[in-house]
C-alpha cells in the first residue's frame, strides 16, 4: 500500500522533474507496466490519442511531450488522495516550442499507485487551446 505521503512526494518530484525538462525524472516512479493516456484525440497526434502501455512506451511519449511543451509557473491548485488514487488539479503556462505561443493551461491528473510506483496515469486539458498554440 502507498502512502498518502507517499503519493504527495511522488507527484511534487514528477512536477518538479516535468518542469525542468527531465524525462528521467518524470519517469523515476512509472511501474514499467503503466498505462498513460492524455485524453486529446481531437489533437490528431496519435501518441496523445490512445492510451500508452509499458514505461519504454511512455518514456517515447513523455520525451516528445517535453520536446514540444514547456512548463513554468507550475502550480498545483488542489491534490485530493483515495487509498491509491490521486486526483491533481494543477496550472501552468504552457509554451509550445515549434511555435512559441503560450497559454495558461488547467489540467487534470488521475494517478492511480501500487507499491509505491505510478501504475495509471489519466490527463485531462483543453486539447482545442492545445492545436490553437501548436499552429
Amino acid at each position: 500500500m502507498t502512502s498518502r505521503v507517499q503519493i504527495e512526494e511522488t507527484i511534487r518530484l514528477l512536477y518538479i522533474a516535468r518542469v525542468k525538462g527531465d524525462l528521467d525524472g518524470t519517469l523515476r516512479d512509472i511501474a514499467d507496466d503503466a498505462v498513460f493516456g492524455l485524453h486529446a484525440r481531437g489533437t490528431g497526434a496519435p501518441q496523445l490519442s490512445a492510451p500508452i502501455a509499458g514505461k519504454a512506451s511512455i518514456k517515447a511519449a513523455i520525451g516528445a511531450l517535453i520536446a514540444d511543451w514547456q512548463f513554468r509557473d507550475w502550480k498545483q491548485i488542489d491534490l485530493l488522495v483515495d487509498g491509491e488514487k490521486a486526483m491533481l488539479h494543477w496550472r501552468a503556462n504552457v509554451t509550445n516550442t515549434k511555435s512559441n505561443k503560450s497559454e495558461v493551461f488547467d489540467v487534470f491528473d488521475v494517478i492511480k499507485f501500487r507499491d509505491g510506483k505510478i501504475v495509471d496515469y489519466q490527463q485531462s486539458t483543453d486539447t482545442a487551446m492545445m492545436m490553437r498554440i501548436a499552429g
